[in-house]
């Protein structure tokens, strides 16, 4: 049976180990050894595991018999909610020795039950003290710990009974808005989830599956037996040395479930809507495990609290007759537990107003200042449950399970004398700690009728399977074109044309499936002074482009180019648009006719202008506190030269922000109608259509579309950059990152380049995370999820930059910089083995393989070399460098190039945080 609402949950996954594969040789009787003697109860071990306590109370009349399980609904696992529960009824049923366990207990007339929580299950008989009685208790008790037949029959008619105090559950709101709350509170811990478990878990578990976690966890190394009452010491021992210690120390590691709830980052809200007549609002706080000191001072908090008629919440929601009843509680729990506050409110009061005072109350109990009264009265009636219960000794033993459950059992007298030693400095410290906005989570339930609920069909593997089971396809559309991806065959299936306006273009004729075509277009604008502090402008401009123009609306081109099934995006870099373009052989000149219309008709709304700011700026202002952000916008500051206003300047988020605010409608417009033509631009196209087809549609986009603004293209050189180790804190962050970098004088065309690359690649970049840096931060050290070096060098100008880069915790970072500098130091000053080379030009040269395989990749090869003059045979002339080069070659140009003195790194991340 299970708990009412203070019965919480819990899960996690666990393995499964057949009994017979566990049990060593059969054991000897043996008798329980003393363990200790506390306050009068007294503790036995037994070899097997079984911890034993035995509380004599010859005052009583009757004993008890309780066997605790440490095991709940937080050892459950995916699938398997309920199990614990579902398998704490299947007990009562028969073990393979003794038959019906439900008929015996009637027979013997004594109280008996079973209960599950989130970290246990017990099972208790009280009967009258008499030795036939204790004798029988204890041998079922074992006999039912290994031997419970469990069958699929008893599963099947139990099935209704589980569902039935499953649906009994669910008719009550107040549960359920609980179950409803705990379960948004906890987003990994099993102590979101409800005890009994899903519906259709327990529909579902087939009793083989029932077993195995029987096996796992019914086991005297996981269980402590308790006999308290009127009873023969000599004998209880007796016969526990008898019936317990034949059962076998599995030899099975009961792994302990190891999740840990985060903390809470900010305030969450449940609303249920179902039948019922009173509304209700409740509201958990994270607080603490049961073994924590704060664990006594939030007890007498909460009593302090929910007290009637002196506690603070009853006087200023139930005394002032805004709801009708508010109670509240903490779980003693294994691990990190809750505060659970619970608000009656009658169906003819107001919610609205209920709601209100109900946050107002729970907000001010950090506020309020608590008196020696308030603590003397909730410490008394904490106190006066303690010792109540201490004196009922059958009741004693009940509660000692959920101790049991939490950790250990004198974890009961721990907390008592931690009760009785609470202070108002300690009421006032975990009423600031815990009762916090942004570790609370809320909801209400609103009585409706006739609530309509969507409940999506299920799809079983068979169901899916018959579904399927005549279909057939469409038709299959084939090609007998292949296109061998080579720079060789690209060549030979490429055309450049230049048109009057001096727009020019290359065509790859090249079949791509379902019709595909592809282009990248660059409009490069300008020149470097008359692009002065335009950037910004030149960016949200390319933003508009598919805003609005003369003839379509920014609706009508959304909507058209999806009609197409086609894309067309703008990019604005440096000095020049970026076009990419994506959409098939039939649907490319009505797409192409809307790129035209974008171009040279956009009008660039107010209203869409406004957005588009409050959406960039929405961004920005994410990224100003994000440690990658700012590790790599400070080396950036550092190391490059680049004044701000210049086209290239890196700007920080604030800084665009700002800039971005400035800008107008009429700068963007003028800016558009100044600068932008095709007469400088370039493109690639990839597809299967006619060459002349292609011609047609450039000629008619790009070719009258020109100005006379002057354009100069820029290319940046090479200046030093200075070290600099700087580490810069972002709180409340949980990653950090670090950045490090130089200026470096190399071009592509240098014959050092091949070589430099090469290092590069062994050092951080290459292979599968089996480069250096992340095989040392990652795969040796697990203190990096990403790490690695980068090489950035031009085609045609000798401004290159070569730097590190990895993302890591926090608490790492002084980690992270050594391993970074002393792989670094050690590629610069030992090299690399000719072995290490060998393995990193054959990765190298298939991931360039690979790479030819995607039309991206030749879309910017072909536009790189119209851009700069350089063929694109260059690509394989440097692959036969590569082959040529020799491990004495690689080591002598990373050195000559990489100087650890002058390198700049920045950190970024929460480095103020305790672990």
């Amino acid at each position: 049976m299970r708990l009412n609402f203070t019965t919480l949950f819990a899960v996690f996954f666990f393995l499964y180990f057949p009994l017979s594969s566990d049990a060593q040789k059969k054991p000897t009787k043996e008798i329980p050894q003393y363990v200790s003697n506390i306050e009068g109860i007294k503790e036995y071990r037994l070899v097997n595991g079984l911890q034993v306590l035995l509380v004599p109370d010859p005052t009583q009349s009757n004993m008890i018999i309780n066997i605790v399980y440490r095991v709940g609904s937080r050892n459950e696992g995916y699938g398997e909610s309920g199990m614990a529960h579902l398998l704490e009824h299947m007990l009562f049923k028969s073990t393979k020795n003794l038959g019906d366990i439900k008929k015996m207990l009637s027979d013997k007339g004594g109280n008996a039950n079973g209960t599950t929580s989130d970290d246990r299950t017990n099972y208790y008989e009280i009967f009258p003290s008499s030795e036939e009685n204790l004798k029988w208790a204890l041998q079922m008790e074992a006999d039912r710990m290994v031997n419970a037949t469990i069958l699929q029959s008893d599963l099947d008619k139990e099935f209704s009974v589980v569902r039935n105090e499953f649906e009994i559950g669910e008719n009550d709101p107040e549960s359920i808005l609980q179950e409803r709350i705990l379960s948004t509170a906890y987003l990994w811990h099993n102590y979101g989830k409800s005890t009994i478990g899903s519906k259709e878990d327990i529909e579902r578990v087939k009793a083989s599956r029932l077993r195995l976690f029987y096996e796992k966890y019914y086991q005297p190394d996981n269980a402590t037996l308790i006999v308290a009452g009127k009873f023969n010491e000599a004998q209880a021992i007796q016969y526990i040395g008898e019936f317990f210690t034949i059962i076998p120390k599995p030899n099975r590691v009961l792994e302990q479930p190891y999740t840990v709830e985060p903390s809470q980052d900010g305030e969450r809200f449940v609303e249920l809507r179902r039948s019922g007549d009173v509304q209700y609002l409740g509201a958990a706080y994270h607080t603490c495990a049961l073994a924590d000191s704060d664990f006594a001072p939030m007890s007498v908090l909460l009593n302090i609290l929910d007290n009637n008629p002196s506690g603070y919440l009853y006087k200023s929601l139930v005394e002032t007759q805004i709801g009708s009843a508010i109670y509240c509680y903490q779980q003693p729990l294994h691990d990190p537990s809750y505060a659970y506050f619970s608000f009656e409110v009658p169906k003819d009061k107001s919610l609205d107003i209920a709601r209100k005072a109900f946050l107002d109350a729970l907000d001010n109990i950090s506020k309020t200042t608590y008196t020696e009264a308030d603590l003397k009265r909730g410490k008394a009636g904490r106190i006066k449950s303690i010792e109540n219960t201490t004196n009922n000794t059958v009741m004693l033993a009940i509660q000692l399970t959920e101790y049991i459950g939490a950790g250990d059992y004198r974890l009961w007298f721990l907390n008592r004398d931690r009760m009785e030693k609470v202070t108002l400095q300690d009421i006032q410290r975990v009423a600031e700690k815990y009762f916090r906005t942004n570790n609370r989570t809320w909801g209400e339930f609103i009585p409706t009728d006739n609530e309509q609920r969507t409940k999506p069909e299920e799809f079983t593997d068979e169901r899916i399977q018959q579904l399927l089971k005549n279909y057939q396809g469409r038709e299959i559309i084939t090609s007998d074109s292949s296109f061998e991806n080579t720079i060789s065959n690209i060549k030979a299936h490429t055309t450049e044309v230049k048109l009057d306006n001096g727009f020019h273009y290359s065509f790859v004729k090249k079949p791509i499936k379902g019709g595909k075509v592809l282009a990248s277009i660059l409009i490069p604008v300008g020149e470097e002074k008359s692009l002065q502090g335009k950037a910004i402008t030149a960016s949200l401009m390319a933003d508009l482009l598919k805003a609005g123009t003369k003839n379509m609306t920014k609706e009508q081109i959304h909507d058209k180019l999806d009609e197409l099934k086609s894309s067309i995006n703008f990019k604005w870099y440096g000095q020049t648009l970026n076009i990419s373009i994506s959409s098939y052989e039939k649907e490319l000149p009505e797409v192409m006719n809307i790129l035209k219309q974008c171009l040279t008709e956009s009008v660039f709304p107010e209203n869409e202008l406004i957005k588009t700011k409050t959406e960039n700026n929405a961004y920005l202002s994410s990224q100003i506190k994000d440690p990658q952000n700012i590790a790599f916008i400070t080396l950036d500051k550092k190391i490059s030269n680049y004044p701000a206003g210049h086209f290239l300047y890196t700007y920080s988020p604030a800084e665009e922000i700002e800039e971005q605010n400035k800008v107008t409608r009429l700068q963007i417009l003028d800016f558009f109608n100044t600068f932008m033509a095709a007469n400088h631009g370039l493109g690639t196209i990839i597809g299967n259509l006619p060459a002349e087809k292609i011609n047609k549609m450039m000629k008619d986009v790009f070719g009258g579309w020109t100005n006379t603004t002057p354009f100069i293209r820029y290319k940046p050189s090479y200046s030093p950059s200075n070290s600099c180790y700087e580490r810069i804190n972002t709180p409340d962050k949980e990653n950090a990152a670090v950045m490090c970098g130089v200026n470096i004088k190399i071009s592509q065309q240098d014959a050092d380049y091949p070589a430099l690359m090469m290092a590069n690649e062994m050092l951080g970049s290459g292979g599968f995370l089996t480069s250096r840096i992340p095989t040392r931060l990652r795969e040796k050290e697990g203190i990096s999820y990403g790490a690695g070096s980068y090489l950035s060098v031009s085609k045609d100008n000798d401004d290159a930059q070569w730097g590190v880069y990895a993302f890591f915790n926090p608490s790492a970072v002084n980690r992270v910089d050594t391993a970074l500098q002393d792989e670094i130091i050690k590629a610069v000053t030992l090299g690399f083995t000719a072995d290490e080379l060998k393995q990193s030009i054959i990765s190298w040269k298939n991931e360039r393989k690979t790479s030819l395989g995607y039309d991206g990749v030749i879309l910017s090869l072909i536009n790189e070399s119209m851009k700069t003059n350089i063929p694109i045979d260059s690509f394989d002339e440097l692959e036969k460098k590569v082959n040529a080069l020799t491990v004495d070659q690689v080591n002598a140009t990373l050195k000559k190039y990489i100087d650890t003195k002058k390198m700049c790194y920045v950190f970024a991340g929460d480095f103020d945080k305790k672990k």
